[in-house]
């Protein structure tokens, strides 16, 4: 009696096995997958932010020049909405409009779609200014982040003190929602 050679691999049986353990796993995984990506979108354009800000006050004190800080969403000109990206320029006029002549130093890309950024300062101007000491024009206030879900939760806010210093916004009374420099919890205002 001959028997058959004996033939290594997997059934078909293995295999589905392993492709149900596999698909399983994906599954489990992609819904924290997202909100890890989410919350990474969220806090790299905070540091961005934060580090556009502080790199603003630098470069007025060193250079001795007004450097302003607008919203633009071409890149070229100040526009009003913060979450179209933002524009740093040497604002020789210190109007806190982008003149043709003036040097851009800095560009911040738009805000993911869907997510919110709103500046709110003291003295209601739309740009952040430098003056050449490093300190602001009286613009002690804050920026305002709501990420696309629009979750207080999940936002942020940049306090900028009357010095010129920015810095984070604390959940001082653990409600799981950052405050401003005045206690105030963050809104999302178009949350559903």
């Amino acid at each position: 009696m001959q028997t058959l050679p004996r033939v290594s691999g997997y059934t078909l049986i293995e295999l589905m096995l392993t492709i149900t353990i596999l698909a399983i796993v994906a599954a489990v995984a992609t819904p924290p997958m997202a909100d890890f990506i989410s919350r990474y979108q969220t806090e790299t354009a905070g540091r961005q932010l934060f580090e556009l800000i502080n790199f603003s006050r630098g470069k007025a004190y060193s250079h001795g020049q007004v450097y302003t800080l607008c919203p633009s969403a071409d890149g070229q000109s100040c526009s009003s909405d913060w979450s179209s990206g933002a524009l740093l320029f040497v604002d020789s006029n210190g109007d806190g409009q982008r003149a043709a002549a003036e040097k851009i130093e800095r560009i911040m890309p738009k805000m993911a779609t869907g997510a919110t950024l709103e500046w709110r300062s003291f003295n209601s101007k739309k740009y952040l200014q430098f003056r050449p000491n490093g300190l602001t024009l009286s613009q002690n206030g804050n920026f305002a982040y709501c990420p696309p879900s629009q979750q207080a939760e999940k936002g942020w806010i940049i306090v900028i003190n009357a010095t010129g210093r920015p810095y984070f916004g604390k959940d001082s009374d653990s409600d799981g929602i950052v405050e401003s420099g005045s206690g105030k919890n963050l809104t999302c205002t178009n949350a559903d």
